[in-house]
């Protein structure tokens, strides 16, 4: 009987050490693709002013947190959210996807601060309740893992619970989540509908001030794609169960949705270029050319203490080029354009650089080529610089969807690309060889991955 306990218990071993997950795909959904004044519901006239208001002021709130003037640098809001199942048994959230943050969190009950609502048609909120999951555990203040889960502050204990690891993050606009730390099974679906799980950690939070009480476009939580050790793919990676890569594929709001894949992607043809060791997924630019053509000074892009390279940022809606690459790079489309541009009030004591124009911009705008450390070469399209913006009077305008990052002597410019430039590409982060790819891509379609 004793050797038959020693043979049971070395399969376990056995299947444990061998367990490994499928790449695990995830439908995202763009938060403002169904608001009036959208593309998606303008049949394509072009955005309203005021939808154009709303994705700069996402931004500037998401650009305040990348660039803190003390604090965490995680950020309180993506652009895309995707369904989650946690618990047993398995329970579905809904969680904003950011590449810029790196905690799982989501509201929990009881809550004494959580939003009740949301104004996304077709979601209920839900608060993860610990009472009804089989399968959580509260991690202990005292535990080794509480440094690394807490986030950096470890040792802080909870009241209720007692003794739980607590966390508390600190967005750059001012809100805050606080809970503690929590363990459960994350379950996913593969493509021939079996089901895997894998224990992980994240946040129970019972208190949220600020902008996440809103109920603008509120969900359950968010579900950070960052590099530290407490992000969701750097867990699963760490357990063995699949490798350290994750790839999104965005369709822009046009559309309103995309994928996502945690694990190894199999599609052939992606161009790669080495990641810049830092906080966030940064890689080497270069210089940007137009029809062909160098057009920045590249000691714009030089690395250096206080410019770690462009920011590859999926949850901002446009793209911020550092001076005085953005005027040269304006200087040159308003050199190839087909009309002359023109200065059109924002509504809000600016104006945006359009140009009121009818025709097919693909063939008559020019293109853009981005280079990248190592010889990488990203092409775009007039799409990705460009917005049509529904008239107000006259005609239709297309608007420049890059804006200049002007900076201080304390605070540098930066450049960072957002989703104009990264939709309708797939975008893999390949953490393990620590470079970053891309490839053309039918959003529309599966990732490829095993």
């Amino acid at each position: 009987m004793e050797g038959n306990m020693e043979i049971i218990a070395l399969l376990v071993i056995l299947m444990t050490l061998t367990l490994t997950i499928e790449a695990q795909q995830f439908s995202l959904v763009h938060k403002y693709a169904h608001l009036e004044g959208s593309p998606a519901n303008t049949q394509g006239q072009g955005v309203s002013p005021e939808y154009s208001a709303l994705l700069k002021a996402h931004d500037r709130r998401r650009l305040d947190a990348f660039f803190p003037l003390g604090g965490s640098a995680d950020l309180p809001i993506g652009l895309y959210y995707t369904e989650i199942t946690l618990g047993t048994p398995p329970q579905n959230y809904h969680v904003d996807v950011d590449t810029g943050s790196d905690v799982l969190w989501l509201n929990c009950a009881p809550c004494s601060n959580c939003p009740l609502t949301t104004t996304i048609p077709g979601i209920t909120l839900r608060h993860y309740d610990p009472t009804l999951s089989s399968t959580d555990t509260a991690l202990g203040c005292t535990d080794a893992n509480c440094a690394v889960a807490s986030y950096g502050n470890p040792g802080q204990c909870t009241v209720s619970p007692p003794g739980a690891c607590a966390y508390s993050i600190g967005y750059g606009d001012g809100s805050t989540t606080e809970g503690y730390i929590i363990n459960d099974i994350i379950t996913f679906h593969d493509s021939a509908t079996t089901t895997a799980g894998a224990n992980i950690y994240f946040g129970c939070g019972t208190k949220q001030t600020g902008n996440l009480l809103e109920s603008t476009s509120a969900v359950d939580g968010l579900i950070g794609f960052g590099k530290a050790a407490i992000s969701v793919p750097t867990q699963l990676a760490n357990q063995g169960l699949v490798s350290h890569v994750f790839a999104h594929c965005l369709q822009g709001d046009t559309v309103g949705g995309g994928n996502i894949v945690i694990g190894n992607i199999t599609e052939p043809g992606i161009t790669y270029t080495p990641m810049v060791p830092g906080t966030h997924y940064n890689v080497a630019l270069q210089n940007i050319g137009v029809n062909g053509v160098n057009v920045t000074d590249p000691t714009s892009f030089e690395i250096t203490a206080s410019n770690e390279g462009v920011i590859m940022d999926s949850g901002a809606t446009l793209a911020y080029l550092i001076e005085p690459a953005y005027d040269q790079f304006v200087a040159a489309i308003e050199s190839g354009a087909p009309v002359p541009s023109e200065r059109i009030s924002d509504g809000n004591g600016g104006y945006d650089l359009c140009w009121s124009y009818s025709g097919d911009i693909a063939t008559t705008f020019p293109s853009v080529q981005l280079f990248f450390d190592g010889g990488a070469v990203m092409n775009l399209a007039p799409t990705n610089y460009l917005y049509l913006q529904a008239p107000t009077s006259g005609a239709s305008a297309y608007c420049m969807g890059w804006k200049a990052s002007t900076g201080t002597v304390s605070a540098p410019g930066y450049t960072l690309f957002g989703d104009i430039v990264l939709k309708d590409q797939l975008v893999v982060y390949d953490n393990t060889n620590q470079i970053l790819g891309w490839k053309p891509f039918n959003c529309s379609q599966p990732i490829p991955g095993v």
